[in-house]
């Protein structure tokens, strides 16, 4: 083995060496062109190639790219190093990015509710449904790379960035390949990486532009007519077709139809490359974001292969020339002044409201994090399907901010599918409509279509100033949820059947997105039966009013499976103006009116909190603390307004979750629970988790059966995947007092008010 890498290294010299002799005769410094292929997540492997160009001293002076050729290529050429380029790549949450899922804590509060519990959101357009050009828009990448640009924003023409660029797109109606050297960089590669039916087509300059991989997925010819003496490739992707038994996925398939041409093509213009690099990846497929660290740990192998090569070049070249000026990023004001905000791509949106979630003034002076965070106030509307900006350069220092946008239409419909152990199989369908009552505003209709169904209808709308940010929020919310009886934790066998509806208004004023304090009066209706006749049976119902305050503050990052943040809930309400009728049955006869059963129908004053705090820490993990305390400050009312433990989600009325014991297993007027999650991310979007919970309830003189203990402790092992259908997770649950272990199984976003 080792003789056989040094006859490779022997003729790459000889290679080096030769070409070196013949271009020595020529005036002035060869050119080094580096020419960087698509490939989706593979691409990301050339960052490796990079780092070694690098650390061998090897100046390249002009570079080209396609797809995630064209993202690297382009951060190199406007001068970020190879190891910049590995740090910046490796600190990336690429699925996230991709999927366009921005942080829950850039909505405002008026939206978190809602955001982030569909796996799939369709526009309406003149009665009909309309189709995007690509699933995903990318939103947060595109951020991401505005503030990596940042550097060379006032660069139009890409010749005059520290090293020349081109990347290479796709016209979506004529099928030719368009290079792209001016305007935007941000929006050229944006073009340039629109894998058709994966990411959303892009408008420059009036044409419609996708991937340039389906005609030029290997543009060497593009460096080598920038002038480049000695080209350099380096490619992701074989120049063969792959077997028919290698193609396992949905996404290869895809790619293969979509590169199918553009093979033939690479042909071409490998002739023109002096050093062909093919990095080793056939295990992975272009759409393995997940795997980002394994495939920049094979592009930085590929790379220290070829570092002797790159050394030998590099020495050479700088014994004959001597050393060049190294390329660096150029340097700008921290802050840039925003000479005028255009907007001309508005339609539906009142300009006064954009403009104050915007919160940007003209003539104001911002960095790109604060440009980043008003991108995210205005796209936190959810007006918006597409939102990002260019700064259009006057002088030095001074800019034009152009935000781009493409409004939703006013109607959307959303759709989800969740599974758990307590609710069964149930189809989620939403309808959503801005501006119909009020402007702005926003109001829904959501079903859970299910054995145990659920409906939601709610409207909120935009009041107030910036200074006095009021809005109203009312919804009617019904469900219906079977459940099995337990005395100690032991089923019974007995099932009851449990409806409920209410209507909730509130005003409330929210604030820097991420704290409510809210005044709302709730009037339920809540009736019970059993689901089967047994030899005892109850029947009741029950009306009352509920007047609240509530305070509410919301940090987190995701709605579910949050990676940093802090939530805290705060709701104490009287229940008053009770009308309850309970009847008491033996083999389906009533034989009392058991009105006392339950207690008296007396006003009461209820407490609820809720606190979590989410750490994030050593990249992969992540530690969850949550606190919880909720009482009803009486003794007897416990039929229909305790609270109800067990289970891991929170899918029904009043129900407090305690990983270990069984769902709806224990009620109580009064309780405190603790609890520690910690997650480690195993691979990609796989993950673990472990929980141990504790708990005091039933204190507020509270009569439970003899022997009876006021204390729990559990604990839960979950192995899941986070997937953009909702995460997928089963659970091992064992609790203490209970002395069983059980199992929970959890898929998609459920249909719960609760955050846990």
């Amino acid at each position: 083995m080792r003789s056989r890498k040094s006859v490779v290294r022997f003729l790459f010299s000889f290679i080096i060496f030769s070409g070196l002799i013949a271009t020595a005769q020529q005036p002035g410094r060869p050119k080094i062109g580096l020419t960087l292929s698509g490939g989706g997540a593979k691409g990301l492997a050339h960052i490796g190639l990079l780092k070694a160009l690098d650390s061998a001293g090897l100046q390249i002076d002009y570079v080209t790219g396609t797809s995630m050729g064209a993202v690297i290529g382009s951060l190199y050429a406007a001068g970020y190093t190879g190891d910049s380029i590995y740090q910046l790549a490796s600190k990336i949450q690429w699925n996230d990015l991709l999927l366009n899922r921005p942080p829950l804590n850039s909505f405002i509060m008026e939206q978190k509710d809602e955001y982030g519990r569909y796996a799939l959101e369709m526009p309406f357009k003149n009665g009909k449904l309309k189709s995007p050009s690509g699933l995903f828009e990318a939103e947060e990448l595109w951020l991401k790379f505005d503030q990596l640009y940042h550097p060379v924003y006032d660069i139009r023409d890409f010749n005059n960035l520290p090293r020349p660029f081109k990347c290479i797109a796709t016209d979506i109606v004529t099928g030719q390949a368009v290079v792209l050297d001016k305007g935007s960089l941000l929006t050229a590669v944006r073009a340039s990486m629109a894998i058709p039916s994966v990411f959303t087509a892009v408008d420059y300059n009036g044409v419609k532009l996708v991937d340039g991989g389906i005609v030029r997925n290997f543009p060497a010819s593009d460096v080598k007519g920038m002038g480049a003496d000695i080209v350099i490739g380096s490619t992701v992707n074989p120049f063969t077709q792959p077997e028919t038994g290698a193609i396992t996925s949905m996404m290869q398939v895809l790619m293969n139809v979509v590169f199918f041409r553009e093979q033939e093509l690479s042909k071409k213009d490998v002739e023109l490359c002096d050093y062909v690099i093919n990095h080793p990846l056939s295990a992975y497929s272009a759409g393995a974001f997940s795997s980002f660290d394994s495939i920049m740990q094979i592009g930085v192998r590929t790379g220290q292969a070829y570092y002797p090569v790159f050394k030998k070049m590099a020495d050479s070249l700088n014994a004959i020339y001597g050393t060049p000026t190294p390329k660096t990023l150029p340097s700008t004001p921290a802050g840039i002044k925003i000479r005028h905000i255009i907007t001309d791509s508005l339609r539906q949106i009142s300009r006064p409201y954009f403009s104050r979630m915007l919160n940007l003034d003209e003539g104001g002076i911002y960095n790109t994090a604060e440009l980043e965070a008003a991108m995210r106030r205005a796209y936190g509307t959810r007006y918006f399907s597409k939102l990002y900006y260019e700064l259009l350069p006057i002088e030095p220092g001074v800019a034009d901010l152009h935000i781009i946008t493409e409004e939703f239409p006013s109607f959307k419909m959303k759709l989800g599918l969740h599974y758990s152990t307590m609710t069964k199989i149930m189809l989620i369908a939403n309808f959503t409509k801005e501006d119909l009552i009020g402007k702005p505003s926003v109001s829904y209709v959501t079903a859970g279509i299910s054995e145990n169904p659920r409906i939601r209808a709610g409207h909120s709308m935009i009041m107030g100033s910036s200074k006095f940010p009021l809005s109203s929020v009312t919804e009617i919310y019904g469900e219906q949820q079977k459940f099995s009886q337990y005395t100690d934790f032991d089923e019974t066998g007995n099932n009851y059947k449990q409806s409920d509806i209410y209507f909730d208004t509130r005003l409330q004023v929210a604030y820097k997105r991420r704290e409510v304090y809210g005044l709302g009066i709730r009037l339920e209706h809540v009736s019970l039966k059993p689901v089967s006749r047994s030899l005892f049976d109850l029947y009741g119902r029950n009306n009352y009013v509920q007047p609240y305050l509530r305070y509410e503050y919301n940090t987190l990052d995701k709605l579910f499976l949050p990676r940093k943040g802090t939530y805290i809930l705060l709701e104490p309400s009287a229940i008053v103006s009770q009308s309850q009728k309970l009847t008491f049955k033996s083999m389906g006869i009533p034989v009392d009116y058991l009105d006392s059963v339950g207690g008296s129908t007396g006003n009461f004053l209820r407490a609820k909190a809720q606190v979590q705090h989410v750490i994030p820490f050593r990249q992969r993990n992540t530690i969850t603390l949550q606190g919880e305390a909720n009482a009803n400050f009486n003794s007897t009312q416990l039929l229909f307004h305790d609270f109800v433990v067990g289970g891991m989600q929170p899918v029904f009325r009043n129900q407090v979750t305690f990983a270990g014991i069984q769902d709806a297993s224990l009620r109580t007027n009064s309780l405190v629970k603790l609890n520690v999650n910690w997650r480690y991310q195993i691979a990609g979007a796989i993950f673990a988790a472990v929980n141990a919970n504790i708990m005091y309830h039933s204190f507020l003189l509270q009569q439970l059966p003899r022997d009876s203990q006021k204390f729990l402790s559990g604990y839960g092992l979950t192995l899941g995947l986070d997937t953009p259908l909702g995460p997928f997770e089963f659970s091992f649950n064992y609790c203490d007092q209970a002395k069983d272990l059980n199992n929970y199984l959890n898929i998609g976003f459920r249909f719960s008010k609760s955050m846990f």
